[in-house]
């Protein structure tokens, strides 16, 4: 009578577990104005169960239409150019992720020189961002990755990642620093960063005599859109 009942407890747990599993697969993709939600991550209090945070992975780009992005460098240091690549990371091509962004740069001297990455228009990720992260390629240079933003305040902040000393696909997380503006306590609307780009800095002396490519792939925000999901749908919008 025990091995009956213990078997049937165990039908039981795992037709739930089957049923929990099969909701989550259908609310994993959701939309968020224009972005693409993969995930999500409450925090709630111990004592009282009220949620403070709701943290959510967004996606930013994918790069399947990266030929509208552009690539620059002054013109006294090279010539640069950013196009759309077939190809990616293994985990991640797929029917809808065939694409990536590859970035070709060509020196003309070795100095301490730059070039920016930019989208075709600047891209508004809602609520309190809290780490961006992107595949890169690495070709073991001592090049370095930034991201550029804009706070709420629309000034113009530069992020630094991390030395690009490695060979083939990486997944780089970059931590938004709180000394970065997102918001005003008092208004919702206008929360969150745009992001406007990536830079990379050379290092003069691992300038070879050849061009430079890297590529990027997958481009997501983890961001806690708590005030964004909670606001009243009734209140008015101070944008007049």
């Amino acid at each position: 009578m025990k091995y009956r009942f213990f078997s049937f407890l165990g039908v039981f747990v795992l037709i739930a577990g089957v049923s929990f599993a099969q909701q989550l697969g259908n609310s994993a993709l959701q939309k968020t104005g224009e972005l693409e939600i993969i995930s999500t991550n409450s925090k709630e209090s111990s004592d009282k169960k009220v949620a403070t945070e709701l943290v959510q992975t967004v996606l930013v780009d994918d790069f399947e239409t990266a030929g509208e992005w552009r690539a620059f460098i002054p013109r006294d240091y090279g010539f640069a150019v950013a196009m759309r690549r077939e190809g990616g990371p293994k985990d991640l091509v797929s029917d809808r992720n065939k694409y990536v962004l590859g970035v070709r740069v060509e020196f003309m001297k070795r100095d301490w020189s730059w070039v920016t990455i930019d989208p075709a228009k600047p891209i508004k990720i809602k609520g309190i961002t809290k780490t961006l992260s992107v595949w890169l390629v690495g070709r073991n240079y001592k090049h370095t990755l930034l991201v550029v933003l804009k706070d709420y305040l629309d000034s113009m902040k530069f992020v630094k990642s991390e030395r690009m000393i490695w060979v083939g696909w990486k997944k780089v997380n970059i931590n938004i620093p709180d000394t970065i503006e997102q918001e005003n306590y008092k208004i919702t609307e206008d929360r969150g960063i745009t992001f406007m780009g990536f830079r990379v800095e050379f290092e003069p002396d691992d300038m070879m005599g050849r061009p430079f490519y890297t590529y990027f792939d997958y481009l997501t925000a983890d961001t806690d859109l708590f005030s964004e999901k909670n606001q009243n749908p009734d209140d008015m919008l101070d944008n007049w």
